[in-house]
């Protein structure tokens, strides 16, 4: 288990994960200047703050991915920090602002 502040370990997708995908979709989008062809969660980490950060590995299309940052509240309210483009399927999550 991860320490509070620290980034956890590599996990497969939970419905979690596909719900906050699933909301903040258009966000990464509409940041990113295009409509993606798909978003499918490949694997995430998370960091306890107050409530908890989620690094998302997010296939957009073939052989495309991208790293996605949110913010999930204890009372369940997500939302969308950051996203970096142009990532690989080998490339490991890792904290950004």
């Amino acid at each position: 288990m991860a320490k509070v502040g620290g980034i956890g370990e590599t996990k497969q997708p939970d419905d979690t994960v596909h719900d906050i995908c699933h909301k903040i979709r258009k966000d990464v989008e509409d940041k990113n200047g295009q409509t993606f062809s798909e978003f499918t969660p490949i694997v995430f980490k998370t960091q306890v703050v107050n409530g908890i950060n989620y690094f998302i590995k997010v296939r957009v299309s073939d052989g495309k991915y991208v790293h996605i940052r949110t913010h999930r509240a204890f009372t369940g309210e997500v939302s969308f920090a950051n996203f970096e483009d142009n990532k690989s399927l080998e490339e490991d999550i890792g904290y950004f602002h």
